[in-house]
């Protein structure tokens, strides 16, 4: 059985895809979501970009199946 990994958090398409400088149509509609929320909150100054990225990275190694189809589309490989 074969290990499901993420990017590592080094990789900068995170802080792009919170940021909004990557603009993806993600097949995982909750990935979505949460990453409209952080985009909202650190509009607010609720959330930095730092601590979003780490909740974004906790996320998708928690549900790495789940999102790794987006994650090959956006990282390519790693």
């Amino acid at each position: 059985m074969a290990i499901i990994t993420v990017p590592p958090k080094t990789r900068i398409e995170w802080t792009k895809l919170i940021s909004g400088e990557i603009e993806y149509k993600f097949k995982n509609y909750v990935l979505q979501i949460q990453i409209y929320q952080m985009r909202k909150d650190i509009s607010m100054g609720r959330l930095t970009l730092s601590a979003a990225v780490d909740r974004l990275y906790s996320l998708c190694q928690k549900y790495s199946l789940a999102v790794q189809e987006d994650c090959k589309a956006i990282f390519g490989t790693w």
